[in-house]
C-alpha cells in the first residue's frame, strides 16, 4: 500500500515576513548605530534582509548580535490612502528638497539640470505598492535617501558621470508593502541613493565612516 504523502507546509502570509523582516531591520539598525556594524556590513544584512523570505533566514541575521540593551523600536513606514497619482521635482540652475511627512505620489518625477535635488525619504507617506521614480540628471545631482525599512529596486545608466544604485527587493512581496522603484539616466552628473536611519543626520554616514576608520588604524598600529 502507498504512503500517503505529507502534505505540503503552508506558506508564510507575505504580512508575516514583513513584521518579522522589521523587527530584524530593527535589531540591525540599532547595531549600526552603536557602532557594532560598519556600513557597509550594514547595508550587505539590510539587503538579505529584504530578499529572504523565511523567518529562519530572516533571523539568521541577527543571531550573532547581542541582545539590545532595552527595547527596539520598530520604525514602520507611514502609509497613506490619499496618494496623487504624478508629481514632479525639478532642479534648473539651483537646487530643490523634498523631506518630511508629506504623502508620495505614486509616479515622481525628478529632474536635475544644472542643479541639485534631495528627496528624503525617511518620514514621508507612502501609499501601497509600487512607486515608481523616474530621475534625469545632466550637469547636475540627485540625492535620494531611503529608511532602512523600505524595499527598493533600481536601473540606472550613466554617461561620464555616475549612478550609485540600491537593490534590496523581497523574494516574496507583500503586494500592499511599498516598493520604491528607481528608473534614471544621468550624463554628466550623479545619482545617489542611500539608507540612513530615521533622525540620523545628514552628514552622520561619513562620521561614521571616520569614525570606524579610525578606530582601525588604531588598531593596526597596535598590533605592530
Amino acid at each position: 500500500m502507498a504512503s500517503m504523502a505529507d502534505p505540503p507546509a503552508k506558506a508564510l502570509a507575505p504580512r508575516t515576513l514583513v513584521a518579522e523582516r522589521e523587527k530584524v531591520v530593527a535589531r540591525l539598525s540599532d547595531a549600526f548605530a552603536h557602532d557594532r556594524l560598519n556600513i557597509e556590513e550594514f547595508e550587505r544584512r539590510l539587503t538579505l534582509a529584504h530578499e529572504r523570505d523565511t523567518l529562519a533566514a530572516i533571523n539568521q541575521l541577527v543571531d550573532d548580535l547581542a541582545e539590545p540593551e532595552g527595547e527596539v523600536r520598530t520604525e514602520a513606514l507611514a502609509h497613506t490612502s490619499d496618494a496623487r497619482e504624478h508629481e514632479e521635482i525639478t532642479a534648473i540652475f539651483g537646487g530643490s528638497q523634498f523631506s518630511g511627512p508629506q504623502s508620495l505620489p505614486r509616479r515622481l518625477k525628478i529632474r536635475a539640470i544644472f542643479g541639485g535635488a534631495q528627496v528624503d525619504l525617511r518620514d514621508a507617506l507612502f501609499p501601497d505598492g509600487v512607486v515608481d521614480v523616474e530621475v534625469k540628471a545632466v550637469f547636475g545631482g540627485v540625492q535620494i535617501i531611503v529608511p532602512p525599512t523600505l524595499a527598493v529596486e533600481c536601473h540606472g545608466v550613466a554617461i561620464l558621470g555616475g549612478f550609485e544604485s540600491l537593490n534590496r527587493t523581497p523574494a516574496s512581496p507583500d503586494p500592499s508593502a511599498p516598493l520604491l522603484r528607481v528608473r534614471g539616466r544621468v550624463v554628466f552628473g550623479g545619482v545617489q541613493i542611500e539608507t540612513r536611519l530615521p533622525g540620523e543626520e545628514l552628514h552622520g554616514h561619513h562620521h561614521r565612516e571616520d569614525h570606524h576608520a579610525h578606530r582601525d588604524e588604531r588598531r593596526a598600529l597596535r598590533n605592530k
